[in-house]
């Protein structure tokens, strides 16, 4: 919940993201509709949509993990959402929460069009307000720079991606049938808080899914 680090993951309202415009937005000022830099199933950077936000709260303080990598990258996440973190030794990437990234690990960097391991050089913890947690087509979104997934709480992206899937299903029939410009269609969410889709997985997640696989 929104309520709890251990029931949600978000940003901070001042992290950002590429447009397809070319454009550095703030999540705080990010609109449902944009199209934003994110991560395809084959590791490529694409531009998603944003479809809502899972989780948006202006007010609320929380506690974030700040991960720093060599170059200067910076990303600050609550502890239970998902990075993409690139395993060296077995040539491949996978997510892991937040808070067990470690010192020496190896996150996504966008740099000049492609995602670069970078050497993860400090973990600290900080306080700030304001949660935001847009989620994509593609389920990935890549925030100042760096490549997360849009999720939270379950350890796997495949099962987090797949609970969206009616969601994303319905959206795409709604999209078939509106006839606005491009320009109309981008808009603020109108909720404050969870989305309602988001806290009805929330809710049944304990009956459905591995306790090993949720974050403790």
């Amino acid at each position: 919940s929104s309520q709890s680090s251990h029931t949600s993951g978000c940003f901070t309202g001042d992290s950002t993201v590429l447009t397809e415009a070319g454009i550095h937005r703030k999540l705080s000022e990010l609109r449902i509709g944009e199209r934003v830099q994110a991560v395809d199933a084959s590791g490529r950077t694409v531009f998603s949509e944003v479809l809502m936000f899972m989780d948006r709260d202006t007010h609320q303080r929380r506690e974030f993990v700040t991960i720093e990598a060599e170059g200067g990258a910076l990303l600050k996440v609550t502890p239970a959402h998902l990075v993409m973190v690139w395993r060296r030794e077995r040539s491949e990437t996978r997510y892991v929460f937040a808070d067990r990234v470690r010192e020496g690990d190896h996150i996504l960097v966008h740099v000049d069009g492609t995602l670069e391991p970078r050497v993860v050089h400090r973990i600290s913890a900080t306080l700030a307000e304001g949660v935001y947690a847009p989620l994509t087509s593609e389920g990935t979104i890549v925030v100042d720079s760096i490549a997360a997934s849009c999720y939270a709480l379950i350890d796997s992206q495949t099962v987090a991606h797949l609970s969206f899937m009616p969601y994303r299903l319905v959206e795409k029939v709604i999209a078939l049938f509106e006839r606005s410009s491009a320009s109309d269609t981008l808009s603020l969410p109108r909720h404050e808080g969870i989305h309602w889709y988001a806290k009805s997985l929330y809710t049944i997640k304990d009956y459905l899914i591995p306790s090993n696989w949720l974050y403790h």
